[in-house]
């Protein structure tokens, strides 16, 4: 009888590359790259963030939320990944693979930054995302849950192979998320090879900046 996976990896990745994208765990020195982008994104990103009592975010409240990704991080729990174009250092985005999707699985989230929103950016970076859990991981299944408005993170679900499993009722992922309905979509391990995200592209590093097979 086969042991299921736990999602558990002893040498997790830092740091991703994939044709247009550098993909790594972020520290203090994108704290303010990070508070660009989201000052310059307005409303587009409403929702996303935990509110705090300035507004726009201080740069202490981003580099506090970075501080707590980087100890989720190191202790192998849940993996934040800052998004950078490789050339300009700009930062475009974040995006996670998160635990609380069961055994054996995790949950992709993500965002972007608005100026670069429709320039294949999300998918590029959900299908790097995608191809590490299943390769390095070695989940079982991937989520992507999305408010029902949210039409671009379901194409971007769809366009990956995820399957719509159903509108989930009355659901709250975090305490800064308003309460409401759900879409859930998943993508398991035997569908996998047939994404589009097994074809990406894609170079892995360990903390020491080794490459991963």
């Amino acid at each position: 009888m086969s042991t299921p996976a736990t999602t558990a990896v002893t040498n997790p990745p830092y740091t991703l590359r994939t044709p247009r994208l550098l993909l790594r765990c972020m520290g203090p020195d994108d704290a303010a790259r990070r508070k660009e982008a989201v000052d310059s994104s307005g409303s587009h990103l409403d929702g996303f963030f935990a509110p705090t009592p300035q507004e726009p975010m201080s740069l202490d409240a981003h580099a506090a939320q970075l501080r707590k990704f980087r100890a989720g991080f190191d202790l192998d729990q849940d993996r934040g990944y800052g998004v950078f174009e490789p050339e300009t250092g700009k930062f475009l985005g974040e995006v996670s693979l998160l635990r609380r999707a069961g055994l054996g699985a995790l949950e992709i989230g993500y965002w972007l930054r608005r100026d670069v929103v429709g320039q294949g950016f999300a998918t590029e970076m959900a299908s790097a995302a995608v191809k590490t859990a299943f390769e390095l991981d070695r989940v079982l299944r991937m989520d992507l849950m999305c408010k029902p408005e949210n039409e671009r993170s379901a194409a971007v679900a769809r366009r990956l192979g995820f399957t719509f499993e159903g509108r989930l009722r009355d659901r709250q992922l975090a305490p800064h998320h308003d309460r409401g309905d759900l879409l859930c979509f998943t993508l398991l391990a035997a569908e996998y090879p047939k994404s589009p995200a097994s074809q990406l592209p894609l170079e892995a590093f360990d903390f020491l900046g080794r490459r991963l097979a």
